[in-house]
């Protein structure tokens, strides 16, 4: 059996005209900061280092951006400003997360 959704509309209330109007504001303002910063993380993504890479494997892992940087042991800002190409990480912050990833480090035979 298919549920069919049913949509109950109302006239909005002055002060819900107002709130809505308020929060189209606030959005119109930080799609700027949004839109940029999503260019940034674009860009630290295709980075060709260990750093993009690691960048590149957050954003494929299925786990979410809370559950990685709680894995990791790090604040989830510091885990956005890394994606963001804002910030580096500590070497041994480089090693938690990608042991959270799923990598595996094996010393190359010469």
């Amino acid at each position: 059996m298919v549920r069919q959704v049913r949509r109950i509309s109302r006239p909005l209330t002055p002060a819900a005209k107002k709130r809505l109007r308020r929060e189209r504001q606030q959005i119109a303002e930080e799609l700027p900061e949004l839109a940029q910063r999503d260019q940034l993380r674009k860009e630290a993504r295709e980075e060709a280092t260990l750093s993009g890479e690691l960048r590149r494997a957050v954003h494929a892992s299925d786990l979410t951006l809370n559950d990685i940087a709680a894995n990791v042991g790090i604040n989830l800002l510091l885990l956005d400003d890394f994606l963001a190409g804002e910030r580096t990480l500590r070497s041994d912050v480089m090693d938690r997360l990608a042991q959270v990833l799923g990598y595996e480090f094996s010393r190359a035979e010469k």
